[in-house]
């Protein structure tokens, strides 16, 4: 073989890695994205609930457009949303349908009739059991009055008859092809990873000057963390949600099992770092005559939040890095290191100190393999 060609694997590898490439990428992007795989459910549901429609005889070949409707309004994020969402809808449909043949056998004007089934389909509507769907009982209360005003039964059995066949279709659909939103979840676990670590990063930094900072000073360091955690819980209950009836969440078991074990810890922590954060911003303000840590005390607290910032960025799986978290601990260690020897020379009993140092600690415990959680103990 001649020393300058190149073997006959590399020579081919660029055309095999271009498509691989392709289809990592969208298999990534649909991963990350659960809404293109629910629109392409949805295309595909409304199609064949379509198709079939216009196959049934009756009244149904007058309205063959409420299957596909059905279709679409069955398709949710989940299998059991699917299954609820198509039976809230159809439950709605039929109680509209249900008020307006009523109403419509009234010796009353059309127009008293309009009012009734308005007034009758908004006060029906407020059914808990109808959820979001109980704005279709008006809706489909007018429907019924006004454009199956000439054959109302005919109309209902089209229109309801034709959503309800749509929705089974789009559940069946969903059922084939169920979503498993892990990666938004993830996402959401490691955005609130971050905003954590960003906060006890800006703790540490409000420590690390020569003076505590102000009242105001802290209050403008201390971050909203509420939404992301509501957030963050929302598409952890929706992976939950979908792992119900999904013939692919057993191939996922381990990670949907962990992610929802990351979200109690994460939880947990939370809880953790804005106790921490409230102590802190209480404790060691320039407006008290007595701080708690003071100025041997604030740099190696600021180290040891730093630490755990670390920490918290270096998660990845289900634990964090354990280089990263013995370089926190080490951090931590210095700061109780120093809270002993400043015990020896006052008379203050130091425990807003103490308590800041508990607290790294129980939040290094949160996130960190626990073994080396359970080495690091105190004794």
């Amino acid at each position: 073989m001649d020393g300058n060609a190149r073997p006959r694997s590399q020579v081919g590898r660029p055309r095999s890695r271009h498509p691989r490439s392709w289809a990592g990428a969208l298999q990534r992007s649909w991963a990350r994205h659960p809404q293109i795989g629910l629109a392409v459910r949805a295309a595909i549901a409304a199609t064949i609930a379509w198709a079939l429609a216009r196959l049934i005889p009756g009244p149904a070949q007058e309205y063959p457009y409420y299957a596909p409707f059905g279709a679409v309004i069955a398709i949710s994020t989940t299998l059991a949303g699917s299954a609820r969402s198509a039976a809230q809808s159809v439950s709605a449909i039929a109680i509209g349908a249900a008020v307006a043949l009523a109403v419509d056998a009234l010796p009353v004007p059309v127009v008293a009739r309009v009012a009734i089934v308005v007034t009758l389909g908004v006060v029906l509507a407020g059914w808990h059991r109808l959820g979001g769907s109980g704005s279709w009982v008006p809706t489909s209360a007018l429907f019924v009055l006004i454009i199956g005003g000439g054959d109302p039964l005919d109309y209902v059995v089209g229109y309801a008859g034709l959503t309800f066949f749509g929705a089974l279709i789009g559940t069946a659909v969903l059922a084939l092809f169920p979503p498993l939103p892990l990666a938004p979840s993830q996402t959401e676990l490691g955005r609130l990873r971050d905003l954590l670590a960003t906060q006890l990063e800006d703790l540490a930094e409000g420590l690390q000057q020569e003076h505590p900072p102000t009242e105001d000073e802290w209050r403008g360091r201390i971050h909203t963390i509420d939404p992301v955690l509501a957030q963050t819980r929302a598409a952890v209950q929706q992976t939950d949600e979908a792992r119900r009836g999904n013939l692919r969440a057993r191939r996922h078991q381990q990670d949907a099992e962990r992610q929802y074990a990351q979200a109690r810890a994460l939880e947990r922590l939370t809880l953790m770092v804005e106790d921490l954060t409230q102590l802190i911003a209480e404790t060691e303000t320039a407006d008290r005559s007595h701080v708690a840590l003071g100025p041997a005390l604030r740099p190696p607290a600021a180290s040891a939040l730093g630490g755990l910032a670390d920490v918290l960025r270096s998660v990845d799986g289900p634990t964090a890095d354990p280089d990263v978290t013995r370089d926190a601990y080490d951090e931590l260690h210095a700061l109780e290191g120093q809270l002993r020897r400043a015990r020896r020379h006052t008379d203050d009993d130091l425990f807003a100190a103490s308590s800041v140092a508990l607290a790294i600690r129980r939040c290094l415990a949160a996130v960190v393999p626990e073994e080396l959680a359970e080495e690091e103990a105190p004794n």
